[in-house]
């Protein structure tokens, strides 16, 4: 419309804090050099001035209270359907405030409006002053070295009050580094002063270890549970001693042995349990842990029976179909000799083989010859 209001807005009106003037630089944007007509809805407003709608309509109103805008001429925008017609405001620029009023007239008669007054348009009175917190400018209450004085939380005070510690050193669960001398000495590095409950020392026993062992005792290596010894554990302890890639602890340990253990009482082997589980290499590329390899093996074992428990077939004196007895010893049969006299017998003149035994001397081809 004009950069005149504009100008107004950003330089001359009296307002109160940046979110006054920022909602009415954006009304005098859509405004004639008058300032009249400026009807942008509230959600125009809202999204230009990164405002809420609510925070935008409150400070319409105490603008409009302080005669910095008033309501205008409802007409101007009759051409917007009602359900979502905004408000026409007006922004009462001073009339001593316009440098070349008479231009600003002529305009106003060119729209069919009377020309603006000093009586239209009266100076304004300077922003009110922004409200200031109450307590601003006095100062802050000192918190109190005695508990549950002048503080909310006990063993309160400066900064220059040491806390309440109740006894602790306040290096619980940390580090600290000794003091240093000089570049002779030796540093030791960091140190734990006084572990905490919650970070127990490294030869402080647990609870599911007797005194005197360690964590790297058979199935206590991840320090979480002891196995309990048990031929199933032994086995497989021997197994991952032999080749330690097959080597299980801790709790898997502890599973694994006793399905062996009841494995061995249904009548498995020791050596036929190895080979179940160490007679296959395990795969190249392992997908699963190891422990978990042993346990599909020993599932897929379990569903059939033990070898051992399988019942051999008694021998038999005789066969039912006419077969020989296992006992019996094989001997050939009476027509093998004759059969390799014929295989070997051999016509006297051309050396060659005869079919038949049974027949002459010669072969055919020889006795067709002799005939001739």
């Amino acid at each position: 419309m004009s950069l005149l209001p504009i100008l107004w807005a950003m330089k001359s009106a009296p307002v109160v804090d940046a979110e006054e003037r920022v909602i009415l630089i954006a009304l005098a944007e859509t405004a004639w050099s008058d300032g009249t007509d400026a009807f942008p809805s509230k959600k125009t407003l809202a999204a230009v001035s990164v405002l809420d709608p609510k925070t935008v309509q409150r400070r319409l109103r105490t603008m409009a209270a302080r005669k910095l805008i008033a309501e205008g001429d409802q007409a101007a925008a009759a051409y917007i359907p009602e359900w979502f017609r905004p408000t026409v405001y007006d922004l009462l620029i001073p009339f001593s405030w316009y440098p070349d009023i008479e231009q600003v007239n002529a305009e106003r008669k060119g729209r069919g409006k009377p020309p603006l007054t000093p009586d239209d348009r009266p100076d304004m009175a300077p922003a009110p002053p922004k409200k200031h917190r109450e307590d601003k400018g006095k100062p802050r209450k000192k918190k109190s070295a005695t508990p549950g004085v002048g503080t909310t939380s006990p063993g309160g005070g400066d900064y220059k009050t040491p806390p309440d510690t109740n006894g602790e050193t306040g290096q619980e669960g940390g580090t600290t580094r000794p003091p240093g001398g000089d570049y002779k000495s030796q540093r030791g590095g960091l140190q734990d002063p006084q572990p905490s409950p919650s970070n127990p020392p490294r030869d402080t026993p647990r609870p599911s270890f007797p005194a005197g062992t360690s964590d790297a005792e058979e199935g206590g290596k991840d320090g979480s549970e002891r196995s309990s010894r048990n031929p199933g554990v032994d086995l497989l302890l021997a197994i991952g001693a032999k080749d330690p890639k097959f080597l299980l602890t801790g709790k898997t340990l502890t599973d694994q042995g006793l399905t062996v253990t009841g494995m061995l009482l249904e009548g498995w082997t020791e050596d036929q349990l190895r080979y179940v589980i160490a007679g296959r290499p395990l795969p190249e590329q392992v997908k699963a842990t190891v422990g978990a390899i042993v346990a599909r093996r020993l599932r897929d074992a379990i569903a059939s029976p033990p070898p051992s428990t399988i019942p051999t077939l008694p021998a038999q004196a005789t066969d039912p179909f006419g077969g020989q007895s296992p006992e019996e010893t094989w001997t050939p049969p009476q027509w093998t000799g004759r059969q390799e006299l014929a295989v070997h017998a051999k016509c006297p003149d051309c050396h060659r083989p005869l079919r038949n035994s049974a027949e002459d001397a010669l072969c055919s081809d020889c006795r067709k010859d002799a005939s001739a």
